[in-house]
């Protein structure tokens, strides 16, 4: 389950770029169109606040409520319209305020009146004054606040005075979308060359070293060998620059993956025609295509077979015509329904490697590693589609169907295996066939089984060298394995094929012994190598980098050296973490680039230098010499920002994207040119009209919430971020109370609390109906340490749920808060975790509303769901634990749910489940929305924004707009008074219902 949280435009999308995205493709009848992603939401002004638990503090800060009565009296005339007040009372109010405020002069009595009402007055003034000091001394008075404006009679701040409101069909109009422009960076043609995609629909290439750019390709000249123009959504330029290959028709399969037909066009031929690799089909019947890193040798997948064209074929097929494809090497002939090589299954594109390729060329293009799959075994789910036009109302008059080998908790996995294919070796013998040029690699151990084996990551660390990294299917344990290939074939020698190789276990860690964690799914290994065949390679010593866990348990950069090395010297460390991957090894300038999440909330771009001998390398390892301190790129005077960056093979530039907290926007930078700054984007169209919006004020802070362990006697805490979205200029003084609507995830090593511009249906709640929302990253999300994140193996929902609902606690214990309106919304693992937290049954929370929620771990997939919480043999009351099973907690709150009925990631089995267990409980006061044919995105037919819309209205309707003002009952008790002893509790009860 990746983290998915539902946004309206995705951040960078530009129109450009949306229109040549392969998810919103015309797809075909037999296939749903999937995953109209939509932006990620957020806006300055941003602050942390007081100490390190100081969003707690709050309740007792903002704006004076005196200092508060005199500016509503100068807007009002005077009066302040206390809803709850009685009549004598607010006249007698009304006498001393006018008396004040009318600026007239008086005598006699009148002055005598005004000697000793000021007498009468003085210990107010007093107060007053100590109230002003307390409020400019707390560390939450930096938030500025709005103008109050009269609504109403009643005492409520607004936004800024002719600043505009946010609406919901500007969010869907794509009013906030951002400007992003793609780049692709050509090592063969020196460090700083790269392509993109114009908006005219040419290819422009630009050298930045020669500070020159030119028209690689004219949009309008790309057409296929009658003529026509071919409509292409995106391009790939060979390493050497010769060709370039275009795909048209894509259609959608799932998340990562589509279907296309590709078209090859030569740079080098004076009448270029983009030649189809195969005749166009519709469907199309190719996944995904590779150039090689050297040359223009071209790797492909073909209906489920995965297939070579090298270089001279490709010449050959452009002199004397016909179908390119045909002359393409058929390394595999099994390619069926449920056997595919070159491309991952559902789940591993899913759960691995959020990718469409499982294909990988060696450095210089001698071998190409990939891995296939086996299904056979792997049980089927299947859905319903009533209607397989993705635009229109209509349907069939029987219902069609989608089939999915998809592996849930406890049943079989795909089978994989690890191949090579020696590209250099084949070239040396006659054609007839590729049978000797391709060897099956064999794990090199017994203990587990071939069924239960899950290889996550390939990667070549040297031309002969590549390492495979595997674990079992529980993620217990996880081993990297090295396989040397020199040596392994013969050129031209077709008859002897390939001798077997033997791996080695190089590297091998039981997660479940070191910390009670799992074996991370990721993909991380750079080897040492040169970027280009033209960069010989400095004598650093051999090995790679990857990002493992630090003995403190974070994740950091380890240099492995040699590539056998079991244990590894770590470049960094400290308690932040990596993000990601490493962006770029420069050998050049012997450093490595990367982002990191320093503070966590925040992302940077930060170098740090390799050892350039092993002499450097075995002080560091032997502590003989301290480890460099990194240098961060983009942190400006100390400057949170959350950056992403793409450095050129070389190192010498980056490309750097600012994505807040301000308006993003996106540079070009040189490494030995401190003065050098290029602009490719600067939104500069969108900050002046986001400038005439009002926006939510945004309250970063840390919470230390109990563990509810003790250590030494004493309770344990942890602490974690919570993001705070104000009303533009929300009254904190107690006056008046708003709703507060919590927005989680909390899945396994996502993040929500970060620091990146957005404009989405948080943001619109807090503009256009005055909520406070509220974003918690509890224990298990990310970029924490491992020990923040392994909490929650074995018992998914427990924790999480435990701190939102203490977090929920204190926000609630807030003087500007209504403790009677506050909800919880999420998607996915959001739907999941909000049902928990309403099965809690905890008091707190009076609304949830989930989208396309796990209810029961048993019917989610093997690979997401085993890695937390093991099999369900292994671990069966951690199942039943997790799951969504009490309902008392759903009598007792109001419960919105929706679904898509063609959801193939959380399968609306899920919800079914728990609308059965409703039922039996006979839980009455819930709200249920199916969305016909929609996945997991709910898109489909204008279902996104309906759901929108939906979400809206219901919590509109049980907890009304925001910032309600408070009654004088609330007011004297909040504030210390004693409550009118006169009111009985059914009388306290009636002026609360006043409200």
């Amino acid at each position: 389950m990746s983290s998915y949280t539902p946004l309206p435009v995705e951040l960078g999308e530009s129109s450009s770029a949306a229109r040549s995205d392969p998810r919103q493709g015309r797809p075909d009848s037999s296939l749903l169109s999937r995953l109209l992603v939509v932006p990620d939401p957020f806006s300055p002004p941003v602050e942390w606040h007081g100490s390190r638990d100081g969003a707690d503090e709050s309740s007792d800060s903002g704006i004076d409520e005196d200092e508060y009565d005199e500016k509503a009296g100068q807007r009002t005339g005077g009066r302040r319209d206390v809803e709850g007040a009685g009549e004598d009372e607010e006249e007698e109010d009304l006498g001393w305020t006018e008396g004040l405020l009318s600026g007239k002069k008086t005598k006699g009595t009148e002055a005598r009146k005004r000697r000793l009402l000021l007498l009468a007055l003085l210990p107010t003034s007093l107060i007053l004054l100590s109230l002003v000091l307390f409020s400019t001394l707390s560390p939450y008075t930096s938030i500025s606040t709005s103008s109050l404006l009269k609504s109403d009679g009643a005492h409520t701040y607004v936004g800024e005075a002719g600043k505009k409101v946010m609406s919901l069909d500007e969010l869907r109009n794509g009013t906030f979308w951002t400007e992003k422009v793609e780049i692709e960076w050509l090592a063969e043609a020196g460090d700083g060359v790269y392509s993109q995609k114009t908006h005219s629909g040419s290819i422009l290439l630009t050298d930045l070293n020669a500070n020159s750019s030119r028209i690689l390709v004219e949009g309008n000249d790309v057409r296929d060998p009658r003529g026509r123009k071919l409509d292409w959504a995106q391009f790939k330029l060979s390493a050497d620059g010769k060709v370039v290959l275009f795909n048209t028709d894509w259609t959608k399969v799932w998340r990562h993956s589509t279907l296309s037909n590709f078209h090859l066009f030569p740079l080098t031929s004076s009448s270029p025609r983009a030649l189809p690799l195969f005749s166009p089909s519709y469907p199309p019947k190719t996944f995904t295509a590779h150039f090689s890193p050297t040359s223009h040798h071209l790797a492909f997948v073909h209906e489920n077979d995965l297939c070579v064209l090298p270089a001279g074929e490709w010449d050959a097929a452009e002199r004397e015509g016909g179908e390119v494809g045909e002359r393409a090497v058929r390394v595999t002939k099994e390619g069926s329904r449920v056997r595919m090589s070159g491309r991952p299954p559902w789940v591993y594109e899913e759960e691995i490697f959020s990718s469409d390729s499982t294909l990988y060329w060696s450095p210089s293009s001698s071998y190409l590693a990939f891995l296939s799959f086996n299904e056979s075994d792997v049980p089927i789910y299947e859905y319903p589609v009533y209607n397989s036009n993705p635009n229109e109302v209509g349907g069939e008059e029987y219902p069609g169907k989608v089939e999915v080998p998809y592996p849930k908790a406890g049943y079989p996995n795909p089978l994989v295996s690890i191949h090579i294919f020696s590209l250099t070796h084949y070239l040396s013998l006659p054609r007839s066939s590729s049978a000797s040029s391709l060897l099956t690699l064999t794990l090199p151990f017994t203990d587990l089984p071939a069924a239960d084996a899950v290889i996550t990551e390939v990667a070549w660390v040297s031309e002969e060298e590549v390492l495979v990294r595997v674990t079992d299917r529980e993620a217990r344990r996880e081993r990297v394995v090295l396989w040397d290939l020199e040596g392994v074939w013969v050129e031209g020698r077709e008859g002897e094929g390939a001798r077997e190789v033997r791996g080695r276990v190089v590297r091998d860690v039981d997660w479940v012994k070191r910390d009670g964690g799992w074996a991370e799914a990721s993909q991380t290994i750079v080897p040492l190598l040169s970027p280009s065949s033209s960069a010989p390679i400095p004598p650093y010593p051999p090995g790679y980098l990857d990002i493992v866990p630090s003995p403190s348990g974070y994740n950091h950069i380890a240099y492995f050296s040699p590539a056998d090395a079991e244990e590894p010297v770590f470049l960094t460390d400290g308690e932040w973490e990596v993000d990601g991957k490493i962006e770029r090894v420069d050998l050049q300038r012997g450093c490595v680039y990367f982002i990191a999440a320093r503070p966590s909330t925040s992302r940077h771009l930060l170098t740090v230098p390799i050892p350039r001998s092993f002499l450097e390398l075995e002080s560091l390892r032997s502590g003989r010499s301290k480890m460099t301190e990194p240098k961060s790129l983009t942190e400006v005077n100390g400057e949170d920002g959350y950056h992403s960056v793409s450095v050129s093979p070389g190192g010498g530039v980056w490309l750097v994207n600012y994505e807040g907290p301000g308006v993003p926007w996106q540079k070009l930078f040189k490494a030995d040119d401190a003065s050098f700054s290029l602009t490719l984007t600067d939104n500069a169209a969108l900050s002046s009209l986001d400038a005439q919006y009002q926006h939510a004020n945004l309250v970063y802070s840390t919470l230390a919430i109990p563990t509810g362990e003790k250590r030494r006697g004493e309770d344990e805490t942890v602490e974690v971020n919570v993001v705070e979205m104000r009303p533009p200029g929300m009254d904190e003084s107690g006056r008046t109370h708003y709703p507060v609507l919590f927005q989680v995830y909390g899945g396994p090593n996502s993040q929500m609390v970060n620091t990146r511009w957005q404009r989405d249906f948080q943001h619109y709640l807090t503009t256009q109906h005055n909520y406070i929302v509220v974003r918690i990253d509890p224990r298990g999300t990310g970029f924490r340490g491992r020990k923040f994140r392994t909490a929650v193996r074995g018992r998914l929902g427990e924790l999480e749920a435990r701190d939102v609902v203490e977090t929920a606690r204190r926000w609630a214990a807030k003087r500007y808060v209504d403790e009677k309106r506050i909800g919880v919304w999420g998607w996915s693992y959001g739907g999941f975790l909000t049902s928990k937290i309403i099965e809690a049954n905890s008091s707190v929370f009076s609304l949830g509303m989930a989208v396309a929620p796990v209810t029961d771990w048993r019917l989610y997939d093997s690979l997401y769901t085993e890695r937390y919480m093991f099999t369900p043999a292994h671990n069966p009351v951690g199942y039943a634990n997790s799951s969504v099973h009490e309902m008392d907690g759903f009598k007792h709150a109001h419960f919105a749910l929706a679904h898509g009925s063609g959801d193939d990631n959380v399968h609306f089995q899920q919800s079914a489940l728990l609308l059965d267990r409703m039922t039996m409980a006979e839980v009455r006061d819930f709200r249920f929305r199916m969305f016909t044919d929609s996945d997991h995105s709910i898109s489909t037919r204008n279902a996104y924004w309906e759901l929108m819309r939906w979400l809206e209205s219901f919590l509109i309707e049980k907890f009304g707009e925001g910032g309600r003002p408070k009654t004088r009952t609330q007011l004297k008790t909040e504030h210390g008074a004693v409550p009118d002893p006169a009111l009985g509790l059914g009388d306290r009860e009636k002026e609360r219902e006043k409200e």
